[in-house]
């Protein structure tokens, strides 16, 4: 019995009213549901609840499925009508940001895991942000394949297009995510660049030290001149006022004789 046979049976019993067999189809389509509501929302917690939903009312609509071959198709309508109806409801409410959040006290957690908390999260919302900026066309067969490993043929049969088409998307958007990630990736990493004028602020600190290191020479050079017991004939120490007075005194009685 091939999967598509298999699937086929398990709708049949679940339209009959089977949740077992309609559960090991919410298996088989969890992970689809949920990348296509949480491209749309861009709130995982929001999109885990519209998943949830979407299988809720598709198990109570299974009755109006007119063929088991689009149920694929049919329940990804499914999803998206409830992300879009959640979005449309959630502008018409303040978002939870303008009302503030909650912060951490920077006492109750140490320093280092607060700014390596902070950091991650800084990192995990760029790269949040560089998918969401991705078309629908490229984020859609993103999210889909990279999450949880859905094979390309599966989501290209969820979607309703060609595999190929898909594979196309795929490589498409793996480039642009490169493109804008390695662009993140240096506009962050110039956060940790030297300052233009670094090295003129190293040189300006070198002359400071060696000035100063020319101050200090000299003052020593007075202090240890100033302790000298005798002129040298250079001036560098002055003559006590009482030597000056006994050279003046010799010097008029050597005139008078």
């Amino acid at each position: 019995m091939t999967r598509q046979q298999m699937e086929k049976n398990l709708l049949r019993k679940a339209m009959q009213g089977d949740p077992s067999a309609f559960g090991e189809i919410i298996k088989k389509y969890q992970s689809l549901v949920y990348a296509v509501v949480l491209q749309i929302l861009a709130d995982p917690a929001a999109a885990q609840d519209i998943t949830q939903d979407t299988f809720v009312s598709a198990f109570k609509a299974l009755k109006d499925l007119r063929s088991e071959d689009s149920f694929p198709s049919w329940l990804h309508s499914i999803a998206r009508n409830r992300a879009f109806a959640w979005h449309k409801e959630r502008k018409r409410v303040s978002p939870l940001e303008e009302a503030g959040v909650l912060q951490f006290s920077p006492n109750s957690i140490g320093a280092e895991i607060e700014t390596e908390r902070s950091e991650a999260q800084s990192f995990e919302a760029g790269v949040r942000q560089i998918v969401f900026s991705l078309s629908d066309a490229l984020r859609v067969p993103i999210l889909l394949c990279y999450l949880n490993d859905i094979s390309t043929a599966e989501a290209a049969c969820f979607l309703g297009i060609k595999e190929g088409t898909l594979r196309k998307r795929l490589h498409d958007g793996k480039k642009k995510l490169q493109e804008k990630i390695v662009k993140m990736a240096e506009q962050t990493l110039q956060e940790y660049r030297l300052p233009p004028g670094f090295a003129r602020h190293c040189i300006c600190g070198c002359q400071r030290s060696k000035s100063s290191k020319m101050r200090k020479k000299l003052r020593k050079e007075v202090i240890r001149m100033a302790d000298k017991k005798s002129s040298c004939g250079c001036g560098c120490i002055s003559q006590k006022p009482k030597q000056q007075k006994v050279a003046k005194e010799q010097k008029k009685a050597k005139k008078s004789k």
